[in-house]
């Protein structure tokens, strides 16, 4: 497999109220390699968001560990973990959640940005990017 970029062991997440205990996940284990595009699916009320907040440091889990680019999450402060998202995490919504006074090349610049590239290093690597995915015709348009 090529480089691990993340990586789960045993994680569980459970909520409790009150005597109410319920286990969204129980031992998950997962691996994504470096090119890899994974995805996840399930019914409605599964833990697909637990999950995905979990990876992206957003919660923690109730037992395991959340290891990212070969840091434990779980380790880390809330301003490593930003600085940690805002390198190598993007997150895409179910519904969107665009800055509706930012065309579609501002909105992408962003996290950029507030990682300190340099505006023109921003606009050029945020225009490569709505190019591989057919959006770059709509590259000035608002949401």
């Amino acid at each position: 497999m090529n480089n691990i970029v993340l990586s789960c062991n045993g994680v569980a997440k459970s909520y409790n109220d009150g005597a109410l205990n319920v286990q969204v996940l129980n031992g998950l284990n997962l691996q994504v390699g470096e090119g890899q595009s994974v995805s996840i699916i399930g019914a409605s009320g599964s833990g697909k968001s637990t999950l995905l907040h979990i990876l992206g440091g957003l919660d923690m889990p109730t037992s395991g560990s959340v290891n990212l680019m070969g840091n434990d999450l779980g380790k880390l402060n809330q301003k490593q973990l930003g600085d940690l998202r805002n390198r190598y995490l993007g997150f895409v919504y179910q519904f969107h959640h665009l800055l509706p006074e930012f065309s579609a090349l501002e909105n992408v610049m962003m996290p950029l940005l507030i990682g300190k590239k340099p505006k023109a290093e921003a606009e050029a690597q945020a225009a490569e990017m709505l190019e591989k995915v057919g959006l770059k015709a709509r590259m000035l348009h608002r949401p």
